[in-house]
């Protein structure tokens, strides 16, 4: 069994030639990795963490080099605080303070515990610590090796912290190291909207954590060391895009705009989805590419796929972990799924569940290991289907190869990991008997019609982002979805909304619900919602999204399939449009009279 842990690097500088370094003061910055606003050296003089930028380093073996390329090219005055975590040996004495010194002219001290963050200050953590930032102080605490896992994640542990504290305003940098710290604090920032930088790991001495880091597919920024200083010098003093980031200052026909935009190209409508965070993500995205404002970077979407590409992946927030809130977890595992196993035992010896928005997957196979456990023997006995969606296919990739990075599986047990996962050119791959229970599937759950008969769907942090009426249909498809008693399993900021008579609360801290009857509710009408984006689509003058096309060749397939079956088949869109007739033997259409319709639900009978 390969190890989990990331072991502590003695500090590499003690043998570092100190004649080589540089006492100049940093030059200044200049225009790369397109980024476009100019600086400025005026900063808020306050020590509120509210009033100024806080960057999180992360950096292992290596990370000296690394350190020293970064704060050489940063300018001293840009009005941040810079949190070095750094993998120390307790045994070894650091030395990176006094050798900083001759890097940079900003204030550079060592951390105790309570210390006030302040600006244009570098902070380095103490050997032998845990660091956290909490209420615009940095608390220390003792790492204690015997604890488990979380005390050789340092980096994590502060990237988290820091997320939580200053949210969108959060920038954390993955430098040179070993093994994988920084990757679930990385996603921590994403999922707050902070920015995520990169070194390449072309010129990191050690590679272990940009490649870690980059392969979450999180990192906003992949450059070496000294262009990371000047690109986060320019996106932390542009103060118009600051301001923009921060009040969300996307006007109203700038928003359609690009809504309109994702929808004819990429085939996504965000027009039902909550304003204000459709806005942060756009604003970052604009001060990440480098344009000055959104009417130019509107341009820029217009013409550019790769762009494009970029803001689709940032609005498609797929941060995720195996067993999340484990208390949630430890109720599924012991009251839920028992359940749900003695029904499936007593009947037809079948479970179900859907796993929605899945992303990269970690959710579905923690349901799966949960099952394989409480299953046992009986695991062959009762069959059991996982279905995972998402929209975001590359997500859906990754999710499908089930390999993992040793940062993934840190909520795992031991057992858990020796027993479901083998080891994989310095990840983790999943076993063949825990990939072949879950399905694997594209699917819009706004507009793709559900799964049925199912046991258990999980439809967490997705409703947050969609404004009530896209809640409430999503949520009446999923009640549809579920059989009588079976369990509905939110994320914990959401609720049911109007639908919860017809639930009965059964974890009301981390929201898992049971359906009470079977009974089908009526859909909110497709037609209120799309009216929203045709009315966008008028105003921003746009051509309406291209008609789907039905290769013929596959026509020629389906009725070479079914001939001499006797089958009916009708091929329809994901609006329920139809596309083709490959026969109805049982003569389900039915033609009113009047205006032609192709909605395939309209044809049939009711």
């Amino acid at each position: 069994m390969t190890s989990l842990n990331t072991d502590a690097q003695p500090d590499v500088h003690l043998n570092t030639n100190t004649n080589t370094l540089k006492t100049s003061r940093p030059a200044e910055p200049s225009r790369q990795s397109g980024v476009k606003a100019e600086a400025t050296t005026s900063h808020p003089n306050s020590s509120s963490t509210k009033d100024f930028p806080i960057v999180g380093i992360g950096a292992s073996a290596g990370g000296l080099r690394a350190l020293e390329d970064f704060f050489d090219n940063l300018p001293y005055d840009g009005g941040a605080a810079y949190v070095v975590v750094q993998h120390l040996s307790p045994d070894f004495k650091s030395l990176m303070k006094e050798l900083l010194t001759h890097r940079t002219e900003m204030a550079i001290r060592r951390v105790t515990n309570g210390m006030k963050v302040e600006p244009d200050t570098v902070f380095l953590i103490p050997p032998g610590q845990n660091l956290i930032l909490q209420n615009g102080e940095l608390r220390l605490t003792a790492q204690d090796r015997d604890s488990g896992h979380q005390a050789h994640f340092p980096i994590d542990l502060f990237f988290h912290s820091l997320a939580q504290e200053c949210q969108e305003r959060a920038m954390g940098i993955v430098l040179s190291g070993t093994g994988s710290d920084g990757t679930r604090g990385i996603q921590t920032i994403a999922e707050m909207g902070g920015i995520v930088m990169v070194q390449t790991p072309e010129t990191a001495e050690f590679d272990g954590m940009p490649l870690s880091a980059i392969a979450t597919s999180l990192a906003d920024l992949i450059l070496p060391a000294k262009e990371l200083a000047t690109t986060a010098y320019q996106l932390i003093t542009s103060p118009q895009q600051r301001e923009e980031l921060q009040q969300n200052a996307a006007s109203k026909s700038q928003l359609q705009r690009i809504i309109a935009i994702l929808e004819r190209y990429e085939n996504i409508d965000f027009t039902n989805y909550k304003s204000t965070t459709v806005k942060r993500r756009i604003n970052r995205r604009c001060m990440i590419a480098g344009y000055p404002d959104l009417d130019s970077y509107i341009q820029k979407l217009e013409s550019s796929t790769e762009e494009r590409g970029h803001l689709r992946n940032d609005m498609l927030i797929t941060v995720t972990h195996f067993f999340r809130d484990p208390s949630a977890w430890r109720y599924l595992k012991t009251q839920a799924l028992p359940k749900i196993i003695e029904r499936a035992s007593a009947g037809n010896k079948t479970i179900r569940v859907w796993v929605t928005a899945c992303a990269t997957g970690e959710e579905a196979y923690s349901v799966a290991i949960l099952l394989r456990e409480l299953l046992g023997d009986n695991a062959d006995g009762i069959e059991v289907k996982i279905f995972a969606t998402d929209i975001d296919p590359l997500a859906l990739a990754k999710a499908s190869s089930g390999v993992f990075s040793e940062a993934t599986l840190r909520n795992l047990s031991h057992e858990q990991i020796e027993r479901f996962f083998t080891p994989k050119d310095g990840n983790f791959e999943v076993t063949k008997a825990l990939r072949e229970m879950i399905i694997f599937a594209n699917h819009n759950l706004t507009k793709d019609a559900g799964f049925t008969q199912i046991d258990l769907a999980s439809c967490r942090n997705v409703l947050i982002y969609m404004q009530p009426e896209l809640q409430q249909q999503v949520l009446r498809s999923l009640h549809f979805s579920l059989k009588k008693d079976s369990y509905l399993f939110l994320g914990e900021s959401e609720n049911l909304g109007d639908l919860q008579p017809e639930f009965t609360v059964k974890q009301q801290t981390w929201k898992i619900y049971q359906k009470l009857r079977d009974v089908r509710l009526p859909l909110i009408s497709g037609q209120l919602l799309q009216a929203k984006a045709n009315q966008m689509r008028m105003k921003t003058k746009l051509p309406p999204p291209k008609e789907p096309r039905f290769d013929p060749l596959l026509a020629d397939a389906f009725e070479a399939l079914l001939k001499g079956r006797q089958a009916t088949c009708f091929l329809v869109d994901r609006d329920n449009k139809l596309l083709h007739l490959c026969g109805d033997t049982l003569q389900l259409l039915r033609l009113a009279s009047g205006k032609a319709s192709q909605d395939v639900l309209r044809l049939l009978p009711s």
